[in-house]
């Protein structure tokens, strides 16, 4: 859920378009935006590694490292939003594509292993099909949303890959 600042925020209700609406859609500083999660702890994270090559109709394999740096055990909930960087179709600003809830120790580090699969690339193209088209896409890995208090943090990192066509 988004708990957005103000109602003022809200787009009509009797307009169904989904610009400005959840996460994927809305351009706003939010109070609590979806993800985000409070911890006794805290938590770095490094080492982001991708899977290659990026062709279309590839799954895309990501491993983070994460480490409790706080001084008391947690968890933590490894989040992998997806952005279309070079959409010729209107597509969400960015979209969860997987994520895992681990537990940590104080100073205890885990590899993380994310899936991002091939339909996640896809986009509704202008004849209303799902296709997936060869393009720029940012990956960003951490404990929440890209551009959110949490990057500030230093808790997201990022990626780009092209995905390219099979011949």
């Amino acid at each position: 859920v988004t708990f957005y600042k103000s109602v003022s925020d809200l787009p009509s209700f009797e307009d169904y378009n989904m610009n400005g609406r959840t996460y994927r859609y809305f351009t706003g500083k939010v109070l609590y935006p979806f993800g985000y999660g409070l911890s006794y702890t805290n938590f770095s994270y490094d080492n982001l590694k991708l899977s290659s090559p990026y062709k279309i109709g590839d799954s895309v394999n990501v491993l983070i490292d994460v480490k409790n740096t706080g001084r008391v055990e947690g968890d933590e909930v490894v989040q992998l939003y997806l952005s279309n960087l070079s959409s010729t179709v209107p597509v969400p600003i960015r979209s969860l594509q997987a994520f895992k809830r681990i537990h940590l120790l104080p100073g205890e580090a885990k590899s993380v292993t994310l899936v991002i699969p091939p339909n996640a690339f896809s986009v509704i193209d202008n004849n209303n099909k799902r296709v997936i088209l060869p393009g720029k896409f940012q990956i960003a890995v951490g404990g929440g949303q890209p551009e959110t208090i949490s990057e500030q943090q230093g808790k997201i990192l990022k990626a780009t890959i092209e995905l390219i066509a099979t011949k």
